[in-house]
C-alpha cells in the first residue's frame, strides 16, 4: 500500500500548487504539474532551482485557453440533467460455483482454488450508501459492492528457481501478518496462490480513507463496502507499475470471476487503490499509489477503469498535487481531468461559483466521514 513521498523542498512544492490551483481548467492545469515535475527533476540532477522555476513559468504562460472541448459547459448545457459519467459497456461475469469444499482450501468451477488455512473473522460487513446526486443516506448494506487491488509492499526476493525456499518463507511471513493485521480479503502470492484471509462477510482494513462512486450512488471509507485484494509484490513510486509474474494474474482473473458472479459486482467497481485513496484532512487524492499503473484490466476481464472519472474529485471536490500526478501512469491522468470537468459542470448546473460549490460538497464528505468512523467504533443505532 504505498504513499506518495513528498517531492524536494517545500518551498518548491508550495509553489508548484499554488500556481496549480489557479488554474481552472483541468487540462491546463495537467500539462503545467508535468512541466513543473520535469522541471523538479532538473533541479534534483543539480541543474539550478531558477531553471526549474523558469521552466514551470514557461509551461503555465504556455498552455492554450480553455475552450468548450476541455469541458467548459456553453449555456445550453446549464439547463440539462445534473452531468454524470459515462461507463463503458460492462463486460459479463461468468457464472462460477463452488465444487469442493475440503479442510484448507475450496474448488471452484472455473479452476479457482483458495487456500482458507489463514482464515480469520474480523468485523461483520456494514456500511452505508449515499445518493451520487444529492449525498443523502440511501441505505445500510451488508454485501460488497467492489473490489480494491493492492500490492502488498512487502519484502521481495528473486522470483528464481534458486530462491525457493526463500519465496516460501517470504510468502508465509506475508501471510501471518496480513492476518495479525486483518489488511486484506484476499492475498495472491508470488505462486499464483490464492488466500484467503478475512472472511467475505467481514470488513478488512485494506483501504482506509478513501473515495469510490458508480452511478447512482457513493461510498465513503471502503473497508466494509468492497473486496480487498492484494498481490504479493512492491511497487515503486512511478508510472512503471509493480512487477508481477502470468501466475499471479491468471488466478486475480479467476478470483476477480467468482466474486462478480457471487455479488453481482460491477466492472466499474472493480478498481486501483491508487484510484480510491485519499487524504480526508488536505482533501485531496492519492494517499496511497499502489497500482497506480499497469493494473492489467483486460486480462482480469474488466474495462479499463483509470479513465473513469475520479470521484473524490468528480462528486465531493478533492484537489490532487504534483506529487500525485509524478507517480501515476498517464493512464490514470485522464480520470483527474475528466473528475474536475464534471464537477466544475455540476457546480454550473446549480449555478454556483465552482469555489462555493467545492465549499459545501466538501462540508458534506465531512459529515458523511464522522457517520462513517461512529459507525466504526460502534455507535450506529
Amino acid at each position: 500500500m504505498s504513499s506518495v513521498a513528498e517531492p524536494g523542498p517545500r518551498v518548491s512544492r508550495r509553489l508548484v500548487e499554488w500556481r496549480a490551483s489557479r488554474i481552472e481548467d483541468p487540462v491546463r492545469k495537467l500539462r503545467y504539474l508535468r512541466r513543473a515535475m520535469d522541471g523538479e527533476r532538473e533541479r534534483r540532477r543539480g541543474r539550478p532551482l531558477w531553471r526549474a522555476a523558469l521552466l514551470a513559468g514557461i509551461a503555465l504562460a504556455a498552455l492554450p485557453l480553455p475552450t468548450v472541448s476541455d469541458g467548459v459547459p456553453t449555456p445550453r448545457e446549464l439547463h440539462l440533467a445534473p452531468p454524470k459519467p459515462q461507463f463503458q459497456t460492462e463486460p459479463k461475469a461468468p457464472e462460477v460455483w463452488l465444487v469442493e469444499k475440503a479442510r484448507g482450501h475450496e474448488l471452484y468451477s472455473n479452476g479457482l482454488r483458495i487456500e482458507t488455512r489463514y482464515e480469520v473473522d474480523n468485523v461483520a460487513r456494514l456500511y452505508p450508501a449515499f445518493d451520487r446526486d444529492t449525498l443523502e443516506f440511501v441505505a445500510w448494506r451488508t454485501e460488497p459492492v467492489g473490489i480494491v487491488y493492492h500490492t502488498t509492499e512487502s519484502q521481495q526476493a528473486p522470483f528464481a528457481p534458486d530462491y525457493a525456499p526463500r519465496l516460501r518463507r517470504v510468502g508465509k511471513w506475508l501471510l501471518e501478518y496480513v492476518r495479525r493485521k486483518q489488511a486484506y480479503h484476499y492475498v495472491i502470492d508470488r505462486f499464483g496462490r490464492v488466500h484467503r484471509v478475512v472472511r467475505e462477510s467481514d470488513s478488512a482494513n485494506h483501504a482506509g480513507f478513501s473515495v469510490w462512486a458508480d452511478e447512482q450512488y457513493v461510498y465513503v471509507n471502503l473497508n466494509p463496502s468492497f473486496i480487498g485484494v492484494a498481490f504479493e509484490a512492491g511497487t515503486e513510486v512511478s508510472a512503471e507499475g509493480p512487477e508481477v509474474n502470468p501466475a499471479q494474474v491468471r488466478a486475480a482473473a479467476m478470483l476477480t470471476e467468482l466474486l462478480r458472479s457471487r455479488y453481482g459486482i460491477a466492472a466499474r467497481n472493480c478498481v486501483a487503490h491508487a484510484q480510491v485513496s485519499v487524504f480526508s484532512r488536505a482533501m485531496r487524492v492519492g494517499n496511497h499509489v499502489d497500482w497506480a499503473a499497469k493494473l492489467p484490466f483486460g486480462e482480469l476481464g474488466l474495462t479499463d477503469n483509470y479513465g473513469i472519472p475520479n470521484p473524490a474529485i468528480a462528486v465531493f471536490g478533492f484537489r490532487y498535487g504534483p506529487e500525485y500526478v509524478k507517480a501515476t501512469g498517464t493512464d490514470l491522468w485522464k480520470g483527474l481531468v475528466l473528475g474536475e470537468n464534471l464537477f466544475r459542470q455540476a457546480a454550473a448546473f446549480r449555478g454556483l461559483p465552482v469555489r462555493d460549490y467545492r465549499r459545501l460538497r466538501q462540508k458534506r464528505y465531512r459529515e458523511i466521514l464522522e457517520m462513517v468512523k461512529q459507525l466504526s467504533e460502534g455507535e450506529h443505532g
